[in-house]
């Protein structure tokens, strides 16, 4: 009876110490929990912003292609017909006006010259002859010597002698024109681009011997829109780029038709070549500044963010409602719809509900949304 009490009485203890090693536990873990420094709040996203400046306009530069040619281009010939008996260039050499280029085989002209001077004299000792036989009739008709018939014959062939040395002079002023056009002289200053003949062959009238390209003035055609052309102006001046060079460049004029197959003007600018002028056949760039009146702001690309249904829009940084009746510095992001009116490299020019002195984001707009609180930095920040 005695053992059952003491064992009775053993169970009730060693219960009561296990309840007691539990509620200390569980107080100790409670303690160890308050004791758990809190989270810090997560710092706010730093974003670079500017202040785009409202502009009346923008200016557009449009590029325009065409190629380099020599304002004079001509395939010198003769005009008689012959024997190439000289040539004096060769393609790529450069000449000067009025140097010889080349020459025809002239010995049958200057034959014929001399034949001509040779009937010339004789014509004049007729005509002599003639004028002495007139004035000894003219003396024995006044005597009652001679018939009238026998003074007008010797009057009439004086006439004869002085119209046949009229004939031999054209003939030899002919002859003269002949020798002069058998050869051939550089128009204008240039650069032989072709030789087509060489000496020995038969020229036929007409046929070219030689292209003569000039060069002191390459002039560049380029295809333009008539409302481009209305805007040229003839004292302006003008860039043209040609193989990473820029020229000066003069309008010289332009075609006074319209191209059928490509709706453009031919327009001719003369190119101010200081130094060696270009090549012909390049390729040339004409860029052309336009300015289009209208109200808008300059902004990076990279802050453009394509909004629903195609539109785009910028992120804009307000500060918000309650940390500015606080007095606080609290920011965030907000919507901005606009209208991309140009592009230009990196930027573009967009209108839309931003307003003049508005902060947007200028990069890295996939990092935040729209109500998102941010801390701006950079400009205006």
């Amino acid at each position: 009876m005695t053992r059952g009490l003491v064992s009775l009485t053993t169970f009730s203890l060693n219960v009561g110490l296990a309840a007691a090693a539990v509620m200390i536990g569980v107080t100790t873990i409670q303690m160890h929990a308050e004791e758990k420094p809190a989270v810090a709040a997560a710092p706010l996203v730093e974003v670079r912003s500017i202040a785009p400046e409202y502009q009346a306009g923008y200016d557009v530069t449009r590029s325009f292609v065409g190629r380099i040619e020599p304002a004079r281009r001509t395939d010198l010939g003769f005009e008689l017909s012959g024997t190439l008996r000289q040539i004096a260039f060769d393609e790529g050499d450069t000449l000067r006006k009025g140097d010889v280029i080349a020459v025809l085989d002239t010995r049958a002209l200057e034959a014929e010259k001399r034949r001509q001077i040779a009937n010339r004299r004789a014509t004049e000792s007729d005509r002599e002859l003639a004028a002495l036989t007139l004035e000894r009739r003219q003396k024995l008709r006044d005597g009652g010597h001679v018939s009238d018939q026998i003074l007008d014959e010797a009057r009439l062939a004086l006439t004869r002698l002085d119209a046949t040395l009229d004939q031999i002079d054209a003939a030899v002023e002919a002859i003269d024109i002949s020798l002069d056009k058998s050869v051939l002289t550089a128009p204008f200053a240039g650069t032989v681009g072709e030789r087509l003949l060489d000496e020995g062959a038969t020229v036929s009238p007409g046929a070219p011997v030689l292209r003569l390209l000039e060069t002191a003035k390459p002039t560049v055609r380029i295809g333009l829109a008539p409302e481009v052309v209305d805007r040229l102006k003839r004292q302006q001046a003008y860039e043209i780029r040609v193989a990473g060079s820029l020229f000066k460049a003069r309008l010289s004029g332009f075609r006074p038709d319209l191209q059928t197959s490509t709706r453009t003007i031919e327009t001719l600018f003369e190119l101010q070549t200081a130094r060696g002028a270009p090549q012909f056949g390049r390729l040339a760039e004409l860029g052309l500044t336009e300015r289009i009146e209208t109200e808008g702001f300059w902004v990076p690309t990279s802050a453009l963010k394509e909004g629903p249904r195609g539109l785009w829009t910028l992120l804009a940084i307000v500060k918000t409602e309650a940390d500015a009746e606080a007095g606080s510095g609290g920011y965030e992001i907000r919507r901005e719809a606009v209208e991309v009116l140009h592009s230009d490299a990196d930027r573009s020019f967009v209108r839309g509900t931003i307003s003049a002195g508005t902060r947007i984001v200028a990069e890295g707009v996939h990092r935040v949304v729209v109500g998102q609180k941010v801390n701006p930095v950079g400009e205006g920040a």
